[in-house]
């Protein structure tokens, strides 16, 4: 399939401007990672090492990285609130293996000869020197912030590219869709689906108990009213408070998860035809009406066939996403040296 350069580049711009927008690069805090690309040799034999958080093939994780990276993620998962007991062992552990595989992936990235648009990047780079031109902190340091900015665009630009590359999957066959459908039939059915009309007598839930005793009352009346011959619509268009008393209480076909658990356990002891007692849910006192049932049907292949190309395709992508970062980790050798953070993180 051919594909307009134009398209790409302005797709590469799009991405661009998205990772600058999310790179939180106010003048007051300016934070960006260490360049860890190029591994110090010397590193461990000087002594050095307590430094590092992790070497990943020939690259490095600096202690500051790490630190940098999990104080921004805590700050962004829990704001200001303390984080609760154990979770931030989680957030350690994510941070860590997050660091890792986006080194492992820049290294992937290398190997295959991906390059960064430099053009976009340019691009991006001189907005952004243009927004903050008038800035005397900027203008200081221009040169350190544009490099580094340079570096994170540049990586994220690769990245970008070796996913698409991976997760550019051949189509499948109609034999492949075929058995896939076969195999996730859960995938292609339709759950059970409830026709019901309604009468609501809407009550505020913050009301006292006099208020809800009183609908409960009226609800009661109504149901008795029923019983004797009363027109289930005509009693919803004069009482009920639900937007389907226009249509005479009819709501429709619906799924078991739209009814709250009250409900929908009233519900589950009717018979096609038959209303229920006055029943208190959340809005007020509904009586409810079983008009239909339809149980649960798996598709005919046929009609779900598209569905299935873009499920497969989803599927199959995920799964060749997450073979390249197990592959990757299980091909290049990784030393983490600072297991622990330092005691400043949860300040």
């Amino acid at each position: 399939m051919l594909i307009e350069t134009r398209n790409i580049a302005t797709a590469r711009v799009a991405v661009l401007t998205a990772v600058v927008a999310g790179l939180s690069l106010s003048l007051s805090g300016l934070v960006f990672a260490a360049d860890s690309n190029t591994a110090d040799a010397s590193a461990k034999n000087t002594g050095l090492s307590q430094q590092l958080y992790a070497k990943v093939g020939d690259a490095v994780i600096t202690l500051d990285e790490y630190n940098q990276s999990f104080q921004r993620t805590v700050r962004q998962k829990f704001y200001h609130s303390k984080p609760p007991e154990g979770e931030l062992d989680e957030v350690r552990k994510a941070v860590a293996d997050e660091l890792i595989t986006r080194q492992l992936l820049l290294q992937e990235a290398a190997r295959r000869g991906l390059k960064p648009d430099e053009t976009a990047i340019s691009k991006t780079l001189d907005k952004y020197d243009q927004q903050y031109a008038s800035s005397a902190r900027w203008q200081q340091q221009r040169d350190v912030l544009l490099k580094k900015l340079q570096k994170k665009l540049s990586d994220e630009d690769v990245l970008q590219q070796l996913q698409s590359q991976v997760r550019n999957i051949a189509p499948p066959t109609d034999a492949q869709l075929k058995k896939y459908y076969q195999e996730n039939p859960q995938k292609f059915t339709e759950p059970m689906q409830q026709k019901l009309s309604l009468i609501l007598l809407v009550v505020d839930p913050s009301s006292a108990k006099d208020v809800w005793d009183a609908a409960m009352k009226e609800g009661q009346s109504l149901v008795k009213e029923l019983h004797q011959g009363k027109d289930f619509a005509g009693l919803a268009r004069l009482h009920s408070g639900d937007v389907s008393s226009a249509r005479g209480g009819d709501m429709g076909y619906i799924h078991r998860d739209m009814l709250s658990e009250a409900a929908q356990k009233v519900v589950d002891e009717l018979k096609p035809g038959e209303f229920s007692d006055a029943v208190r849910v959340l809005q007020g006192v509904a009586i409810l009406r079983l008009d239909d049932r339809r149980s649960a049907r798996l598709r005919e292949y046929n009609d779900v066939a598209e569905r299935a190309r873009g499920l497969w395709l989803r599927d199959k992508s995920e799964l060749a996403w997450t073979y390249l970062k197990d592959k990757l980790r299980l091909d290049t050798p990784v030393t983490v040296y600072n297991k622990m953070h330092n005691k400043d993180d949860d300040a």
